[in-house]
This record gives structure tokens, C-alpha cells and sequence, in this order.
């Protein structure tokens, strides 16, 4: 499920339309709600709810609705990371599996591709582990699917601008060598990408390798490696 608009605006993004040019249509609470009973009905498997951040007080409010109504599934929080932890902290126990970017190692990269975000690696940090108490590491139950845990992206971009090594180093030091990484490969420029040439082109197969080997090195063991890029 889609929310439109999103607190970090990447000039990357591929979904720019809906991110930050706010497609969509409003919808009542019992709208949400019977959305989120519309999926469980059809055979989805979880309720994943994109860009949630702004939206986190009306998602809760729609939920509970639903809950009332007989939804069952788990909560995906589908986030880019930046969230501050005293909200993550009211939804302890409302979110099943968290599923956040780590976009960015440096500041400064953040700031330059999202909209002045320099405060994102530190506040992402912060959210990653709050993220993990509530909910654990994420590992698929005896059918194959996840229903809790933290499941963390990085998206590999070109010429090493996103920090890749660092986002690494971050997590196998401060969470379990276990943590879900899923090294995304798929970047492509898209948006205002091709105003900035160090970004405005696909990632390459080396970078793509260079980013799984430094990840195996590091000691992590639960990594979901996508198939390389083009070369």
C-alpha cells in the first residue's frame, strides 16, 4: 500500500510520481482499513505499507479498524530509514517486520541526493536499533515466509557515493552478524538523477561484487544478494 509524498525526497527515486509529486487519491480511515481486509481477503501474505512515516497516527488508526474487523496479517513497515525513535517507540508491538533503507553512510552524500537530510546516517542508526529490540532478527518460519524481524536494504550506487563499505561496518558492529541485508543491485538513475554525473548512470557488475565480498568479509551471514547489474 502506497502513501504518497515521503519525508526524504531522493533525486534519485524511482517511484517520483507518487514520492514527490503526491499521485494518489485521499481515502477515509475505514478506506485504509478496508483495504488492509481487501489484501488479507485476496491471499496476501502481509500488509505492506510504503513511505508510512507521515501517515504512521492514520496507518495505527486505520489498523485498528481492521483488527476489529478480523485482519490478521502482519505489519510491514516499509520505510527509507529516516524515522525518529521516540515515534518507532509508540509502534512497539504494532509492527511486525520493519523493512528500512540504510541509504547512506555519510552526511553528506545524504544531504546532496535527499533534500538536505544530513542527519540521516544518525538517525537512521538510531532507528535501526530501536527497530531490532522490538523486533529481532528476521528469519523465515517453517512455510519460507518472514512474519517478524528487521529486514534492512542498502541500495548499491555508482562510484561509491551511498558508502557501502561504512553501512556495512555499522551493522556488523552493532547488530547480530545475522541482521537480514538484502544488497540491492537494481539502481538505475531515474528523476533529477542526471543532474549529477557522478550518479547519472547504472551501477556496474565490479561495484555490485565489490559490495557483496565486502559484506562476506564483514562477517555477515544472512544476505540476499540480487543477480548483477548489467556491465
Amino acid at each position: 500500500m502506497f502513501f504518497s509524498n515521503c519525508n526524504l525526497r531522493c533525486v534519485f527515486c524511482i517511484n517520483w510520481q507518487i514520492s514527490q509529486g503526491g499521485e494518489g487519491e485521499p481515502e477515509s480511515l475505514r478506506d485504509l482499513a478496508a483495504m488492509m481486509l481487501h489484501l488479507q481477503e485476496i491471499g496476501c501474505h502481509n500488509i505492506n505499507i510504503v513511505t508510512p512515516t507521515h501517515y504512521s497516527a492514520h496507518i495505527v488508526l486505520g489498523l485498528d479498524i481492521a483488527a476489529a474487523d478480523g485482519l490478521r496479517l502482519p505489519l510491514v513497515y516499509n520505510t527509507c530509514g529516516w524515522e525518529r525513535s521516540e515515534i518507532l517507540s509508540v509502534l512497539d508491538g504494532v509492527v511486525d517486520i520493519y523493512l528500512p533503507d540504510f541509504k547512506y553512510a555519510d552526511s553528506a552524500m545524504a544531504a546532496k541526493y535527499s533534500s538536505g537530510a544530513d542527519t540521516y546516517p544518525e538517525v537512521t542508526k538510531a532507528a535501526l536499533l530501536e527497530m531490532h529490540r522490538q523486533v529481532g532478527v528476521a528469519k523465515p518460519a517453517a512455510d519460507g515466509l518472514m512474519y517478524r524481524g528487521l529486514m534492512i536494504r542498502h541500495l548499491v550506487m555508482p562510484n561509491r557515493v551511498s558508502g557501502t563499505r561504512r553501512v556495512i561496518d555499522w551493522i556488523a558492529a552493532n547488530l547480530p552478524k545475522d541482521t537480514y541485508l538484502n544488497i540491492m543491485s537494481q539502481y538505475r538513475p531515474m528523476y533529477r538523477a542526471f543532474d549529477y554525473p557522478e550518479i547519472a548512470r547504472r551501477l556496474t557488475r565490479a561495484e555490485y561484487a565489490e559490495a557483496v565480498e565486502y559484506a562476506r568479509q564483514a562477517g555477515l551471514t544472512n544476505l540476499d544478494i540480487q543477480g548483477v547489474p548489467p556491465s
